[in-house]
């Protein structure tokens, strides 16, 4: 069964066919285009054209992995997406994020160094695009291509959310992070003004930007230490973000409503 082309209009960046992982015997067609990466089935043979088409809006990254034994010649690449689903709440319906993460295995050479290479390609490129990296089908597509990592201060408050914003942090915060290779360093504060105290004295050159996750009151910490630093008027430039995770969280909400 050839695989379909990608919409009308749309420039392929990259064409493969691969395995799947974990899922032995399956092989799809990956098609990557500047807004979405399309994966068509190929085996089993599906009854119908089988396509799913993953936005890269929807995507936070994707890595390459380490092959799982030294004689498995193959190598893989895993894209990380985090599409809206709807889902069920108390009272009526809501939507969220849901993860959705996809590996594919790269097979078509002899030895696991070209695999890799097709590999890292695919990652890259998909990377490249999701940050905004322009590239084309004549790119010389390698990791060079990249920035260096953001790099975030994460400032959380253990006692928020009745005492499970660290688990809540641990299960879903730093896992996404860590997919959009982000470079991060977590601070929980430890008593009032805590936050305030570090934001105060630390380097802004070191950081892309500053997180709180936690309730309001954090967030009020670290703009009143941006603003009693004696360079205030450069440190209050910095990127500031909330990650609700108290028990009101009125102030986050307000925030994300404007911004959506």
């Amino acid at each position: 069964m050839s695989p379909s082309p990608p919409p009308l209009g749309a420039e392929t960046l990259l064409h493969g066919e691969f395995g799947a992982y974990p899922s032995k015997g399956s092989r799809y067609a990956l098609s990557l285009t500047r807004t979405a990466l399309h994966i068509q089935r190929l085996v089993p043979k599906p009854e119908t054209d089988q396509r799913t088409v993953v936005p890269l809006a929807e995507v936070v990254g994707c890595h390459t992995l380490h092959n799982r034994t030294s004689a498995d010649r193959a190598a893989y690449f895993s894209v990380y997406a985090y599409p809206l689903k709807k889902r069920k709440v108390a009272v009526g319906s809501g939507r969220g994020r849901q993860r959705a993460a996809r590996t594919f295995q790269v097979d078509g050479a002899d030895d696991y160094e070209k695999n890799q290479a097709v590999a890292e390609k695919w990652a890259t490129a998909i990377k490249c695009l999701v940050l905004g990296i322009p590239i084309s089908s004549d790119t010389d597509i390698t990791p060079s291509l990249l920035p260096r990592p953001p790099r975030l201060l994460l400032l959380l408050n253990p006692f928020g959310g009745r005492g499970l914003a660290l688990q809540w942090c641990q299960t879903h915060v730093l896992p996404m992070i860590t997919e959009a290779d982000i470079s991060f360093n977590l601070i929980q504060t430890e008593r009032p003004n805590h936050a305030r105290e570090l934001v105060k004295g630390i380097n802004v050159a070191e950081w892309d930007g500053i997180v709180a996750i936690s309730g309001d009151g954090l967030l009020y910490e670290v703009l009143n230490g941006l603003m009693e630093r004696p360079d205030w008027e450069q440190a209050i430039k910095m990127p500031v973000g909330i990650l609700p995770s108290g028990s009101g969280n009125a102030l986050a909400g307000a925030i994300n409503c404007n911004a959506g």
